[in-house]
């Protein structure tokens, strides 16, 4: 198999699931004898990817800051795309796509795939190239909008660095002064609230609180603008308690400790995924008050479908949450089959080479398909229409 020359345009420099999926394919793609280099626009506080990237052997480009023109931002990835000889643009996201658009994928010179791992099909992107959605979902929804070549590849988890005791968890409980006889339930997450994920680490905080078990510690482990919100939350919660029930000890570069040490993981999408392959027993988050405990019977194949997600009826109650909690603690023989069963089914359908085989399978269809010059003007008038549309416009349409 020839090797492909990859530019991987990340969305951000945040340590969030899809910049994750990005890197972890991108390293498995090198070790496989491909050529790929990173590329993203700067941020304003620290960009701890960077570092994740570079302890992988990565080169990462980082385009200016926050504040730099998209023009400015489109000659940087033009230049590197030259410099390296890519062959093939990977962007990640809705912001990487048109930068994509209207750089070095103008008029078809480079072949452009886009993969969008959200959780709602969003408008805006290029719909006469390869669209590559990690929700089975929103494979009709992305059709309904109109885009012609739509892929399915669910995002993948490292299943041989994210697995039972290659970390060791013992560390971290005792950071947290987490006794051995306590029960951890972790959150890992960015908080982050128009991504909705504040939203679940919220109502498990209620959950514990209304729970009042002193057997039960909370750690919800992650950073983003919701987070002194919910350290408020957590204060109010422990002051009722009498104790530090809820902790929120914010970011990890190497969050893999806090799964290792957890008793039972709550999320969604690939934080959820990489608490099963840690073998842990996982209750899934989702929207307007979604939870459930991940196990076998009629919810696996939506939870699936859905990237470890679902919809709630809205009533954003805590107490089911409460009762799902206690049913799994009060159980550990319950918890050590679920996380068995859950590290089986995550290795079977979700593991990284699985998953960067089907990107390396399109990479090499793109070069073998005639320049897109075509494609590219097809997509011409509604892209503009997104490009010079005010921000409080792309609010509306889905930006």
């Amino acid at each position: 198999m020839r090797s492909v020359r990859v530019l991987v345009h990340l969305n951000n420099l945040a340590l969030g699931g899809a910049q994750l999926n990005a890197v972890d394919i991108a390293r498995t793609l090198r070790d496989r004898g491909h050529d790929p280099v990173l590329f993203a626009q700067g941020v304003a506080g620290p960009a701890p990817l960077v570092d994740v990237a570079a302890g992988h052997g990565l080169d990462i480009t980082v385009a200016g800051g926050p504040d730099t023109p998209r023009r400015e931002v489109r000659r940087r990835l033009e230049r590197l795309a030259a410099a390296h000889g890519s062959e093939v643009l990977h962007a990640w996201e809705v912001r990487a796509a048109r930068n994509a658009y209207f750089g070095p994928g103008r008029l078809g010179r480079i072949p452009v795939v886009t993969t969008f791992y959200g959780i709602r099909m969003l408008r805006g992107l290029p719909r006469h190239q390869p669209l590559v959605l990690g929700l089975g979902a929103l494979m009709g929804e992305g059709r309904t909008f109109g885009h012609r070549d739509v892929r399915l590849i669910e995002p993948p988890v490292n299943t041989g660095t994210d697995a039972p005791d290659v970390v060791d968890g013992c560390a971290f409980r005792k950071e947290l002064g987490v006794g051995e006889s306590e029960l951890l339930l972790c959150i890992v997450t960015r908080l982050v609230p128009d991504l909705e994920k504040d939203a679940g680490a919220e109502l498990t905080v209620e959950a514990v609180r209304q729970l009042a078990d002193p057997r039960i510690r909370l750690a919800v482990v992650g950073d983003g603008p919701s987070r002194p919100r919910l350290r408020s939350l957590a204060a109010a919660a422990n002051r009722e308690l009498g104790r530090e029930a809820v902790l929120v000890p914010g970011q990890l570069a190497d969050p893999r400790p806090a799964y290792q040490a957890a008793d039972l993981v709550l999320g969604m999408g690939g934080s959820a995924l990489r608490g099963l392959a840690f073998g842990k027993p996982v209750i899934v988050h989702g929207a307007d008050g979604y939870t459930a405990i991940h196990e076998p019977g009629p919810l696996v194949e939506p939870h699936a479908s859905r990237c470890m997600y679902g919809f709630g009826d809205g009533s954003r109650d805590p107490r089911p949450l409460a009762r799902q909690i206690r049913a799994l603690l009060d159980d550990p023989q319950r918890r050590a089959r679920l996380g068995g069963w859950g590290r089986e089914w995550v290795v079977g359908r979700f593991s990284l080479e699985s998953v960067a085989t089907a990107f390396e399978t399109i990479y090499l269809e793109q070069l073998r398909t005639p320049p897109g010059s075509r494609r590219w003007l097809r997509d011409l008038e509604q892209m503009a229409r997104y490009e010079f549309a005010k921000p409080a416009a792309l609010r509306l349409i889905g930006r």
